[in-house]
């Protein structure tokens, strides 16, 4: 059977069968008939049967090369259309994307990167796929996603630490936990006779408040719990949540205080930023795709739009 490489030949059989004559044939492949007859009798040596014969006008196929000729048309059609969907996906005009990240990724983060991404490239479709950082940390590895945001500890070093193995991280994006409340939670009173005085809240003022929090084991309730052990804060926890968009709607009524992510914060949500002094919870949400894979095209061009629409430090 013809390999890859047998593509020119299949072309050139083709082409002598079309025109019925070799003079013809070499005029349309542009190439001298020394050519064409070595074309075609390396092809005829490889399928070990003869595939023209001579007539007064011309050539004409044999019955095994007019079965030849029929799987060869289709051979190269699907050549053809390899050709055109490759072409179509290094010029992104054609493709998939598959990105990964938890609430903050997929709320706060993808969703400008994807709309500046299809300005440019409107062809290409994306799956979104939310799901804690262990979740996306297996997904990338597996090859299912092509580009995760996970959570990392804010002193968390990316100068190879172990769960980011077989991962290449393409930098980090700083971001901030803010306490928020219903605009009728008295705190929000509290706090504007505060800075009419030129004064914050302070961490005392969070003692035996009603608390919405994400869940136990999260990467984000553990650098919510340090910081709170740290400045002695023991607010009354009634309820925990794993959506970002579940909180703000608590806390919009005035169930409770929450601490979200300032960057999944929903412009749209009745809620109010208390600035607490002294109160500071970072994290490190980390870009990263698999070491063990070259990126698709789409994937990689996402990844310059990701990188210059966020504050991202580079990896180091």
């Amino acid at each position: 059977m013809p390999e890859l490489q047998d593509i020119h030949r299949l072309q050139a059989f083709v082409t002598a069968v079309e025109e019925g004559s070799f003079t013809a044939a070499v005029k349309k492949l542009h190439i001298t008939q020394p050519a064409l007859s070595a074309r075609l009798k390396l092809l005829e040596e490889g399928l070990e049967c003869q595939l023209l014969e001579r007539t007064g006008r011309g050539v004409r196929p044999t019955p095994m090369g007019l079965l030849v000729y029929k799987n060869a048309t289709d051979i190269l059609a699907r050549m053809r259309h390899l050709g055109r969907v490759v072409k179509n996906h290094l010029e992104l005009r054609d493709g998939w994307l598959h990105l990964g990240g938890g609430a903050t990724a997929v709320m706060g983060v993808f969703p400008n990167a994807i709309a500046s991404f299809r300005e440019q490239f409107p062809n290409i479709q994306f799956t979104l796929h939310e799901q804690d950082s262990k979740g996306v940390l297996d997904a990338v590895r597996n090859e299912l996603i092509d580009v995760g945001i996970v959570t990392r500890e804010p002193d968390a070093s990316l100068n190879n630490p172990d769960d980011l193995v077989g991962l290449r991280v393409h930098g980090e994006i700083v971001d901030s936990m803010r306490v928020i409340a219903s605009p009728d939670h008295p705190l929000v009173g509290v706090a504007a006779a505060l800075e009419k005085a030129g004064k914050k809240l302070l961490p005392m003022h969070l003692n035996k408040q009603h608390m919405i929090l994400f869940d136990e084991g999260s990467t984000v309730r553990g650098i919510i719990d340090s910081e709170f052990r740290r400045l002695y804060v023991h607010p009354r926890i009634v309820m925990t949540l794993r959506s970002t968009q579940s909180m703000l709607r608590m806390v919009e009524k005035n169930i409770g205080l929450s601490i979200v992510s300032q960057l999944s914060m929903n412009e749209t949500a009745r809620v109010k930023v208390l600035d607490v002094d002294g109160l500071n919870m970072t994290r490190k949400l980390v870009l990263i795709s698999s070491s063990e894979r070259t990126l698709p095209p789409a994937a990689d061009a996402f990844l310059r739009v990701l990188l210059s629409n966020n504050a991202v430090s580079s990896a180091p």
